[in-house]
This record gives structure tokens, sequence and C-alpha cells, in this order.
């Protein structure tokens, strides 16, 4: 296998963002097998260490493709689109939902049943995630780039906004 195929190329994948998890993850297996560097113990040391490349390549494009937001970024990457880490969005109705969406979760401890406050608001979350993921899927293959780079700023908004709705889960779990 060549160390300079892409993500997709490396699983046999078309470049898209709606992919086959299943297939993906079978894929994996089957590479990860094929190039575990324990079947290589025997051979040269040049074998071995390209071995090595392959499973850390493997590894990595594994990771990244699995991922919504670093799939979408990736893709981004690969139509020549970079997305720097601290650009954000300047979509105002945006960013005002998600301040909404940061004071509810602030005041969740006050509410008569957290959990339940908590509960909603996760599920709330998780669809806005979802939809926007649909978004970027549509418009990253009607080749719209700029909106598809929109789309993933606002994924990178939602998936932070998630970690931290989880957190407080976690909290709050430790409360009861």
């Amino acid at each position: 296998m060549a160390t300079n195929l892409t993500h997709f190329e490396i699983f046999g994948l078309e470049p898209a963002f709606d992919l086959d998890r299943n297939a993906l993850a079978a894929r994996y297996r089957e590479l990860q097998r094929e190039f575990h560097p324990d079947k290589y113990a025997s051979k040269s040391e040049r074998e071995q260490l390209l071995a090595i490349q392959m499973a850390a390549q493997i590894n990595e494009a594994h990771t990244i493709l699995r991922n919504p937001v670093q799939r979408a970024a990736y893709l981004l990457k690969l139509a020549g689109v970079e997305v720097p880490p601290e650009q954000t969005t300047a979509d105002a109705e945006f960013l005002m939902q998600q301040m909404l969406l940061r004071e509810r979760l602030e005041e969740v401890r006050e509410q008569p049943n957290p959990a339940a406050a908590l509960e909603e608001l996760a599920e709330e979350v998780s669809g806005l995630f979802l939809g926007e993921q649909r978004l970027f899927a549509e418009v990253f293959a009607a080749n719209s780039l700029a909106l598809a780079k929109d789309s993933l700023l606002k994924l990178q908004f939602l998936v932070k906004l998630q970690g931290q709705v989880e957190e407080m889960e976690a909290d709050l779990s430790g409360d009861y």
C-alpha cells in the first residue's frame, strides 16, 4: 500500500461526508490485521518500518474519518479550503443561539429538576448537531465550499457544546 494515499483511498471509499461506518470499521479491522507490525517481525528492517508507518497512517485515517467534525475538516482540506483553528462563524443568529444554549447550560443546576433540564438541552444540542451534519453533507456534495466551511465552523461550536453538556451530566451524576 502506498503511503501517499488520502484517508479515503486507504479505506477504498469515495471522498464524501456521508459514509458507511460499518464498512469503515470492517475495512479498518482488515487493514489492522494486514499491516500489524507483529506480522512483519521476521521481515527486513525496512519492511518492519513500512508496516509501522502504514499502521500509524491507518490509525490516523480511521480516527479522522469516524469523527464527523474531523472528517468535514479533512474533506475541506482535500478541496483546498483551510480552516484556521481560531476562525469562527460570522452567522450572528447562530452565535446568539449558542449563547442562549450556553446560558441554559449554566442555569441547569438552578432548575427544579436539573437532570431533566439537562436531558432536554442535550437532546436539543444533539438535534442541532445532526442537522448541521446533514447540511454540511448537502452543501459539500453541491461543491458549495464557502457554505461547507461555515457549516464546519458551526459543527465545531456544537461539538464543543456537546462536550460541555456531557461534563455537566458527569457533574450532576456525581451530585446524587
